[in-house]
């Protein structure tokens, strides 16, 4: 028996493109396609997929707006155009997806996860109030900061950075070469940085997990941390405790 499929996606160029591919697979059969949520809704009603093959960001209804409204959801491929660091949340919450511009060996794997669900006979399940959390945290990481320098803008992605710090009310993104000026203060920063690879180690400081070259106890409880670039930091007692559990110390 073939799985019925339905493409849903607002460009005609990537539901065209998602067609040809699914052409090779014999055990995929396209009942339709959509370029919007409304339209969708009927079709899925008529047609009782087994998978969707949705786009997320569409106007008037969303992909996740349209999941909410069903009763009974099919299984879902997200197509997306999501950055890497929110892949996570797919992973974890649907059958696959597939990051646009679709590959055809990331369209084998999807194809192939999903065959060997439906023939297990697993539920269609999606967690989507979780899947809407995860994706809303990792949209606000910022992985690449854009810093004046003179009449120029240079952009900073966030493995450069060995550290931030605080004084006289204004915060410094730091290299191992340069310092500028950034217009984050750093409880923003805490709340924006990528929590696996930034810590805060200082009321005054939060560095870069990933460019510590060493670590040494300090007077009172506290470490003397030293960068790559030569600069070196203090991690007071009261953030201590905390980054030794980060790493495992």
């Amino acid at each position: 028996m073939k799985i019925r499929a339905l493409i849903i996606d607002d460009e005609k160029l990537a539901r065209s493109r998602l067609q040809r591919l699914l052409r090779d697979y014999t055990d995929i059969e396209i009942v339709g396609e959509a370029g919007n949520g409304e339209d969708a809704l009927h079709l899925i009603e008529a047609e009782k997929p087994d998978v969707l093959f949705l786009d997320i960001k569409m106007p008037l209804v969303s992909g996740f707006e349209l999941l909410e409204k069903l009763e009974e959801s099919p299984f879902i491929i997200f197509t997306t155009a999501y950055d890497r660091y929110a892949l996570q949340a797919f992973e974890e919450n649907t059958v696959d997806y597939l990051l646009k511009p679709i590959a055809k060996e990331k369209l084998e794997r999807a194809v192939s996860k999903l065959t060997k669900i439906i023939r297990q006979g697993s539920p269609a399940q999606i967690d989507l109030e979780k899947l809407v959390r995860s994706l809303e945290k990792k949209e606000k990481v910022i992985k690449r900061f854009s810093v004046k320098v003179g009449d120029r803008i240079h952009i900073v992605p966030d493995y450069q950075i060995t550290f931030f710090h605080a004084k006289d009310k204004y915060t410094f993104l730091n290299t191992e070469e340069k310092s500028y000026i950034t217009p984050f203060s750093l409880k923003e920063l805490e709340g924006r940085l990528d929590p696996e690879i930034f810590q805060r180690v200082h009321r005054s400081y939060i560095v870069n997990l990933e460019n510590i070259q060493s670590i040494h106890q300090w007077f009172g409880g506290r470490l003397l941390l030293k960068l790559k670039g030569g600069k070196e930091v203090i991690a007071s007692q009261n953030y201590a405790s905390e980054f030794k559990k980060k790493i495992n110390l």
